[in-house]
């Protein structure tokens, strides 16, 4: 099947009369010209269209008579479905004829606003407008069964990973998933990262990816990769990263992806995932795939959402979210949709009380003077840990999405804009802590930190027809702005005199881009070539301002300086980084004969820092083996810049440490994040971060004996060099034996001491290329929608099974070569626990299976996933935690009624699931591993009530 399009037609089919001049020329060729003057997109089965030729068309015509005049006597016929498509098919009766048919018996079974919004076009970015259409049979579509899987269709018109002309899921060279805004929906989460773990099989979003401020940061892997190889598109267009980094050791360290959390989940029109390396095509950070968000486009009707639920287990972790969408018309072709989302999620808990003093517990009071317990040993309330969960957030975000068709140019625009609040309790500080000072805290408390947080993106554009190209001009700016604020807490070094409120600095990151593409499609010995080509700017930086003085200030009484949880960013931490990418690329489709499409691109990548220059390439092939049996592949080479992030970053935190080798850490240290560049780091044998390689390849087949039925099976394997990962931390205070007699620590003291830093500097670590790994698996995708005698039945089935395994890890630097233990093996920069991190803590494999049944206004759904067996590795096997596979069910039921009001009520995890316990600490929690693939929070309920227009 064949598709092409050229500009934006809403409501483009209208009284009047249009110039038409096509010679008389092939089927295939007389028909895009004949697309491209009316404005309209075009479907048509190439196999059908290629033994004919159209009729000589000059004049002028409506676009019902020239269509009839063009296909007059050709045995072809063509319609147009819903205002915007034209469909050829074979037949006899009229163009005219037909889409009346058509539209009549339609709209009996839908509202015309539903069918427009289907088929409406969606601004899209490095690829051309959305077609939100499919080849329709003759046998109209009587039956509601028939209907169903007729709009199914419809949502599987694909833009990611083509240009110029879509393709649908199937037909696609590439493997690629499309998940509808219903979709989403049905899902019952807070979050659209939430919703997604359940959709997409390769993709594992942990409870918390690590401890302290990382657990602020939404971070999700494709394939077993970081957050940040998978590139995020909003309408085809780059999206700007999170200014938050996650700078601790475990799952995802040192990355800074896109948080798609900060995206009205009720402006998605749909969202589609490649899973397929595709650097050549869109750019850096493509090596484990792309997500291409689509905006509503809707120019009327809309749609408002609310729902509420909260944790079987405790009544906590109560939510809200409200949805709001509202499409309007301007002008006679303008469009504009706005969208509101409002999420609030309170704390959860699965800590436990720890026993009292006289079962062995936690002693919180110092014994009085006779040797006996504090009475209020007795009283205290003994549940220590209140953050073993997830954390509070409000998030209030806002989406525009708006176009145009002023006939030479069709200009668009869309922003988002995110305020969120984010809370972190830290770990209870009893009242004997160092950490505490009695005559401010009395009972002990717990650091509670905020970060408060304002995200924005706005892209503008217009898009033309000129030298017989399409043309995209756009430029876009987005920034992510993080002010971060100790509420509750103190600085133990300043004494009694501490304040308990803290403004500890802020985080920013900006991206600018300015860019342009170009496509076009040529017909070659009647077979079509699509020739595509671009450029773009981009400017990216980072900034961190430092904290008020006494967040980080050193009272010099022993006790940990800056504020308790995190110290606030001090004036040595300030920074401001910046850098320039220009990108130039050529990308060739060919439909080489009816069964055989080859693909190609090409990518020139050139940084103003050590990321350097950079030439990718991929190729991609489909052939179809028989009419509903095709294989395709594809290889390419790809990479991924480090992010501004990891070039700019640096953070301190006052640690205790044993600098005398007594045996007891009751020194407070300055512990150290830096950039590669960093002085510090330097002497410790850093080196300037340089891009992340790629080689990826896949192969796979479709199969898609009937329209309701469609399997598709990929096998992939990814290598990627140079993996940059936070080093070890080494400090001073290390007290493991060197070979020379003295510690790890003397040596790395000698190293400090001789680049000039004191003893006040007592732990370093840094970003480094250090890792070589390569991911190898499989993804099988099915779906079905069969015929039923009552109602509709749509079943779908997704697995993945993915091997991540480190092939290399770099020799230490010169200046460390001296770092030798006392049995003679060097010092390991990553050890068995952090290595375990990229090949073990992600599950082996995941499954999905989804079942939606509707019946006269009913709609029920049912879902299960299977999350694979996944282990924390420790310093030893011995101490290893394995957690088995479970799986996690959920459903949902409702009603909607013909007034447009909905009511649905639902639960996720039904049976209560939990992850594997394993021993409690002395404080009441960690006895589930935080970096579940699923929540460790159980099972939860949830009502939905909504309302369309």
């Amino acid at each position: 099947m064949s598709f092409s399009h050229f500009c934006s037609a809403e409501n483009r089919v209208e009284p009047g009369l249009l110039y038409f001049e096509i010679p008389c020329q092939s089927a295939s060729a007389g028909l895009r010209d004949f697309a491209q003057h009316a404005g309209l997109a075009l479907i048509f089965p190439q196999k059908l269209v290629a033994p004919f030729q159209t009729n000589t068309l000059k004049g002028y015509f409506s676009v019902e008579a020239g269509l009839n005049r063009l296909l007059k006597e050709t045995g072809l016929t063509g319609r147009i479905y819903s205002g915007t498509t034209i469909i050829v098919e074979q037949g006899t009766a009229s163009s005219d004829s037909l889409a009346a048919s058509d539209i009549n018996q339609r709209a009996q079974k839908m509202k015309a606003k539903k069918l427009k919004e289907t088929l409406k076009n969606g601004t899209s970015g490095l690829v051309m407008t959305l077609l939100a259409s499919h080849l329709a049979s003759a046998q109209q579509a009587e039956e509601e069964n028939s209907q169903a899987v007729e709009t199914n269709n419809l949502e599987n018109i694909i833009v990611t990973g083509v240009r110029g002309s879509p393709r649908s899921v199937v037909e696609s060279p590439t493997p690629i998933d499309v998940f509808s805004s219903e979709q989403l929906e049905q899902q019952g989460q807070v979050g659209l990262f939430e919703s997604l773990r359940y959709l997409v099989p390769s993709l594992n979003l942990p409870q918390r990816s690590g401890g302290g401020t990382a657990t602020f940061i939404s971070s999700a892997g494709l394939r077993g990769l970081n957050p940040d190889q998978t590139l995020v598109l909003v309408n085809g267009k780059r999206r700007h990263k999170t200014a938050l980094i996650n700078t601790s050791t475990g799952l995802f360290s040192g990355s800074a992806g896109v948080d798609l959390n900060m995206i009205p989940s009720s402006a998605i029109k749909r969202i589609e995932v490649l899973r397929d390396g595709a650097s050549a095509q869109y750019g850096s950070d493509a090596i484990a795939g792309v997500v291409n968000i689509i905006l509503k486009d809707n120019s009327d009707g809309g749609r408002a959402v609310i729902s509420n639920g909260q944790n079987f287990d405790r009544g906590d972790g109560e939510f809200q979210t409200v949805g709001i969408n509202s499409g309007f018309e301007f002008g006679n072709s303008g469009f504009l949709s706005l969208s509101y989302d409002y999420q609030d999620r309170k704390q959860s808990n699965r800590a436990r009380e720890v026993a009292s003093v006289d079962d062995g517990g936690l002693q919180l009071f110092p014994l009085l003077e006779d040797g006996s317990y504090d009475p209020r040993e007795y009283t205290a309330d003994r549940m220590l840990t209140t953050n073993f969960g997830n954390f509070p957030q409000t998030t209030h975000s806002f989406a525009l999405n708006a176009g145009m068709d002023l006939g030479v140019i069709q200009p668009y625009v869309f922003a988002t804009y995110a305020n969120r609040d984010s809370g972190l309790t830290f770990t209870y500080r009893v009242p004997t802590d160092s950490r505490n000072v009695s005559e401010i805290f009395p009972f002990g408390y717990r650091p509670l930190e905020e970060i408060r947080e304002d995200d924005m993106e706005v892209v503008a554009g217009f898009k033309m027809y000129a030298l017989e190209f399409d043309w995209d001009f756009s430029a876009s700016y987005g920034s992510d702005e993080t002010s971060w604020f100790n509420t509750e807490g103190l600085n133990a070094s300043l004494g009694a005199a501490s304040p308990t409120s803290f403004y500890l600095g802020d985080m920013n990151a900006e991206e600018a881009i300015i860019q342009f593409d170009a496509t076009r499609g040529f017909i070659v010995n009647d077979t079509d070539l699509q020739v595509s080509f671009g450029m773009q700017y981009r400017r990216e930086s980072f900034e961190i301002g430092a904290g008020e003085e006494l967040s980080y200030a050193d009272g010099n009484n022993g006790a940990a300086p800056g504020a308790q949880g995190f110290p606030g960013f001090a004036l040595e931490a300030e920074n401001d980084v910046s850098r320039n990418n220009i990108n130039a690329y050529l990308d060739l489709a060919w439909d080489v004969s009816d069964k055989l499409f080859l693909a190609g691109a090409v990518r020139y990548e050139d940084f103003n820092d050590s990321s350097g220059d950079e030439i990718l390439g991929k190729l991609n092939a489909r052939y179809e083996l028989a009419d509903s049996l095709a294989f395709r592949a594809s290889v390419s080479t790809g990479f991924r810049a480090p992010s501004i992030q990891q070039l700019g970053f640096r953070g301190s935190r006052g640690q205790f440490s044993d600098l005398d080798n007594d045996g007891i850490a009751e020194t407070i240290v300055l512990r150290q994040t830096l950039p590669s560049t960093d002085p510090a780091a330097d002497a410790l044998g850093a080196e300037p971060l340089v891009p992340e390689t790629s080689v990826n390849y896949s192969a796979g087949l479709t199969y898609n004996p009937i329209t309701e039925l469609s399997v598709t099976v990929d096998i992939y394997q990814i290598q990627v060099d140079d993996r940059i990962a936070m080093s070890t931390q080494f400090a001073r205070g290390d007290t493991t034996e060197s070979i020379t007699g003295g510690t790890i620590g003397d040596e790395i003291s000698g190293l400090l001491d001789g680049a000039g830093f004191d003893a006040s500097l007592g732990a370093v670590n840094y970003f480094t290329n250090a890792i070589d790994t390569r991911s190898r698996g499989i993804d099988v995708v099915a779906s079905w929608t069969p015929e039923i005698s009552t109602g509709t039945l749509s079943l779908s089935t997704a697995f993945n099974y993915n091997s991540v395994e480190i092939t290399h890890v770099d020799d230490n630097p010169e200046e460390l070569s001296e770092l030798i233990l006392a049995d003679g093996s060097e010092y390991e920069q990553f050890d068995r626990e952090r290595l375990g991190t990229y090949t073990d803590a992600v599950p082996d494999y995941k499954a999905t299976f989804s079942s939606n049944y509707g019946i006269e206004g009913w709609k029920l759904n049912l879902r299960a996933t299977l999350f694979g067996p996944w282990t924390v590795l420790d310093s030893e096997a011995s101490l290893d935690h394995h957690n088995a596979a479970k799986w996690i069910v959920d459903f949902e039921a409702g009603y909607e009624f013909e007034n447009g009001i909905a009511l649905f009520t639902g639960a996720n995890n039904i049976f209560n699931t939990y992850p594997v316990e394993r021993t409690a600490n002395s404080m009441g929690s960690s006895f589930y591993d935080t970096y579940s693939p699923y929540e460790f929070t159980g099972g939860s309920w949830y009502a939905r009530l909504a309302y369309s227009w």
